[in-house]
């Protein structure tokens, strides 16, 4: 009998069989490895529904088509597996776990294959057991693969990149790091500083932190790369952190790098940020040269902080967004005793709410009920009893800039700013 021959089992080709049942068994086989590998169920539900059921449906459609072809998989059919061995081996998926998910998988798929044949079938399921060894063999390589490439890949983890971000947000030898780094200077970077949100995976009792964490971080630096077409430098947390990304060319005829295409393309790609990690992205952004970059992130730093402290929640800001907010945060002789006009309010925190809303809102009452869910009576009764206490309408334009500036210097005391 040809050692090459479709296999036939109960008098159809097994190829076809399967086909035909390829989504009731893919979802089998990812119950059974969430089931019985421990650290799959640690996993956030997303990975599951998605990356980790992905993978097994390739690997199962691959597998069918060695059946149909009378052909083991090759490089192209095993790229998929390399790749996602590498992303589970970035979120410290122990590699033991990922084979034995692979062995359970083509464990189940054999099962499957068992029930189909029928007496006389000895020699066709003896070579249909022969092509999903083959299988497994070919992808348990690719995993090793992917595996092994995640120490020995350069990018954004590698340290001497990383090296380079610190050296050019810190001020040091930047110039000495870029040659270490083998890496070109650009004339000019867009200074990045990132605040994320926590995932809603990161904050479930079922799921592995560290395992979300990374997810979200390792899409964050793709995300980066993407933005900065590679080029760009990061340092990136599950909470935040920061990029540089290289402007090797000039806008002809643009003066102020605020209202070039550059930005404009630069701002949409951070905004789109939160639609790839899944959590709010909040980003402070200025322009500086290689020996300017220091200061520059520094100063990025503090309007990310000052803005979110002013209810800024995602998107992205300059300094001139907050410049106002960023002035009055600055600490002074003045800041103290501008704070202490809102300490009547202290224990208060329905007008301290009320009042900060109001000034947020542009002065606009019904605005603020809005905001705060409350009837617009109720928030003029809160500010009548605002004013009683510290002597400041909030509805005079006189006071209501008093009132802005001591909300700010507390906010400012609360987010602790250094002398700018």
């Amino acid at each position: 009998m040809p050692e090459n021959k479709v296999v036939i089992l109960g008098g159809r080709a097994l190829a076809d069989q399967l086909a035909q049942r390829t989504q009731a068994i893919v979802a089998d086989t990812v119950q059974t490895v969430w089931t019985r590998v421990p650290f799959y169920r640690s996993l956030p539900e997303e990975a599951v529904r998605t990356d980790v059921t992905a993978i097994i449906r390739r690997n199962f459609e691959v597998f069918v088509d060695s059946l149909r072809t009378e052909h083991g998989p090759d490089e192209t059919d095993l790229a998929p597996v390399r790749e996602s061995a590498q992303r589970r081996a970035e979120e410290l998926v122990p590699l033991a776990d990922v084979l034995l998910a692979y062995h359970l998988g083509c464990e189940h798929w054999w099962t499957e294959i068992s029930a189909m044949a029928g007496d006389g079938d000895t020699a066709d399921l003896s070579r249909a057991g022969v092509r999903l060894q083959t299988h497994l063999r070919a992808a348990t390589s690719a995993v090793l693969a992917g595996y092994g490439s995640v120490r020995a890949a350069p990018g954004q983890d590698d340290s001497v990149r990383r090296a380079l971000f610190v050296a050019l947000t810190s001020g040091a030898d930047a110039v000495g790091a870029a040659e270490r780094a083998g890496v070109r200077l650009a004339r000019l970077y867009w200074v990045v500083t990132l605040h994320l949100d926590p995932h809603p995976d990161e904050q479930s009792a079922d799921v592995d932190v560290v395992v979300a964490e990374r997810r979200k971080v390792r899409r964050m630096q793709r995300a980066l790369d993407g933005v900065g077409r590679d080029d760009a430098l990061s340092l990136v947390t599950s909470s935040g952190g920061g990029a540089l990304i290289p402007i090797f060319e000039a806008e002809p005829g643009v003066t102020d790098w605020a209202e070039s295409f550059q930005y404009a393309t630069l701002k949409r790609n951070l905004t789109n940020l939160e639609r790839t990690i899944g959590a709010g992205v909040l980003s402070a952004v200025t322009v500086a040269e290689p020996d300017g970059v220091g200061g520059a992130y520094a100063q990025m730093q503090e309007v990310l902080r000052v803005a979110r402290c002013f209810g800024h929640t995602a998107g992205v800001v300059r300094l001139g967004d907050v410049a106002l907010e960023y002035q009055l945060t600055r600490p002074s002789a003045a800041t103290p005793l501008l704070a202490g006009l809102l300490a009547p309010l202290d224990g208060r925190s329905a007008l301290h709410q009320t009042l900060e809303c109001y000034l947020d809102a542009a002065c606009d009452r019904n605005a603020t009920a809005a905001a705060l869910h409350v009837h617009p009576n109720t928030v003029a009764y809160r500010l009548r009893k605002t004013a009683e206490l510290t002597g400041l309408d909030a509805t005079s334009p006189a006071d209501a800039a008093t009132l802005t500036a001591a909300v700010a210097a507390r906010r400012g005391r609360v987010i602790d700013v250094s002398p700018a």
